[in-house]
């Protein structure tokens, strides 16, 4: 399984624990046009470059994963944002996905939502 299949598939599987989270609005790697919500949170997960192995007697044991997590508001989102984001992160680092970048929260100049963009790492066994 990919990165991104990886945390798509938790947080799909488990939007009733992530306040502000449908699965619908859950995407791996693009929105379709006809995906965006004027209400709710949509989410994208895409991967990051990362890929340094650890090896043991010539083999390798592990690698190094990153991901993000881009969540688009709508403007006139009424939800707390701060704490969907919060409750995810929380939630990832239950599963050894651990935060490592939190970029703020800006306005998009193509669409005019409400963005931020969370960075993820963690540690895959290779065997």
């Amino acid at each position: 399984m990919t990165p991104t299949a990886k945390v798509v598939s938790l947080l799909k599987q488990n939007c009733d624990k992530l306040p502000g989270l449908k699965p619908e609005h859950i995407h791996a790697f693009m929105i379709k046009p006809n995906d965006w919500s004027k209400t709710d949170c949509v989410v994208r997960v895409s991967e990051l470059p990362a890929g340094s192995h650890e090896y043991g007697n010539l083999n390798p044991i592990s690698v190094r994963r990153a991901v993000q997590v881009e969540f688009y508001y709508p403007t006139n989102y009424t939800k707390d944002m701060g704490l969907t984001e919060k409750a995810v992160k929380s939630f990832l680092f239950a599963h050894r996905i651990r935060c490592e970048s939190d970029a703020g929260h800006v306005i998009t100049p193509d669409n005019g939502n409400i963005e931020n963009t969370l960075k993820f790492n963690f540690t895959e066994e290779e065997m």
